[in-house]
């Protein structure tokens, strides 16, 4: 009985890592997705950089606080 639990704990163990590691391949696809058609409408002038600009700012705010590095800095 044991053997059977461990072995539906492995499958979904895998099912769940192969999932995450799934979603997180579209998402980088989406991105460079998102980079060239932003590279096509903007080309490259000062509005694209300004743009990259704008784009980091919150989403470096969103590391340092959501993400738990400014709780790991102080471990």
């Amino acid at each position: 009985m044991q053997q059977t639990s461990d072995i539906n704990e492995t499958k979904t163990m895998f099912r769940s890592t192969g999932i995450v590691g799934l979603m997180t391949l579209l998402s980088r696809i989406l991105g460079l997705v998102r980079d060239i058609f932003f590279a096509r409408l903007f080309g490259a002038f000062p509005i694209m950089d300004a743009f990259f600009v704008a784009f980091k700012i919150p989403n470096s705010f969103r590391r340092f606080f959501a993400e738990g590095a400014f709780s790991r800095a102080f471990i």
